[in-house]
């Protein structure tokens, strides 16, 4: 936990917030995602992992997790978390393309804070996530507001919206579907 205040305090702008994301955001996150099948999860914006453990404890053994975070501090703590369907990537989301391949994300599940990017990095991103996920597949990113929401539909034609009040600060929860 310190870590991430401590890389919060530093660069408020690319955590988006003071602490890690709850255990019930988690859950609330991943309710839709499929982990009776094998899937392969990629994660954006994983901090130290707390959305990234809560991932590791729910996907079998021929389901697959690349989690994504930029912050050196942040990714040393992520890499440590050990598990064999589990890789750790520290690089921009923006390079996602480089890492995996067209149409073979399931899920892709965001902890980035887009309020505090501006119009062509998030385009650039929602660009990224549509490339990698397979048709059917689902973008989920959690907000703290809804100021995105006409974005994510424009990129997304069905997006459904969570809430979880259980956090700080309570989240809203975009569940988008790739066509």
């Amino acid at each position: 936990m310190f870590t991430f205040f401590r890389a919060a305090y530093e660069n408020l702008a690319q955590t988006g917030s003071l602490v890690e994301s709850s255990s019930r955001l988690a859950g609330r996150m991943t309710r839709i995602v499929d982990f009776s099948r094998s899937v392969h999860i990629v994660e954006l914006g994983a901090g130290t992992g707390s959305i990234t453990r809560h991932l590791l404890d729910q996907i079998n053994a021929v389901s697959r997790l690349t989690s994504f975070e930029i912050n050196p501090q942040l990714f040393y703590k992520l890499h440590l978390l050990k598990r064999p369907q589990f890789a750790a990537v520290n690089d921009d989301v923006c390079q996602l393309p480089r890492y995996i391949a067209p149409e073979t994300a399931d899920y892709v599940i965001s902890g980035l804070p887009l309020a505090n990017l501006n119009r062509s990095t998030k385009e650039h991103i929602l660009e990224a996530v549509k490339s990698v996920l397979k048709p059917g597949g689902f973008y989920i990113q959690f907000q703290y507001s809804l100021n995105d929401r006409a974005l994510l539909r424009r990129k997304f034609p069905l997006v459904q919206l969570g809430f979880e009040p259980i956090n700080i600060p309570p989240a809203f929860i975009y569940y988008a579907q790739r066509q």
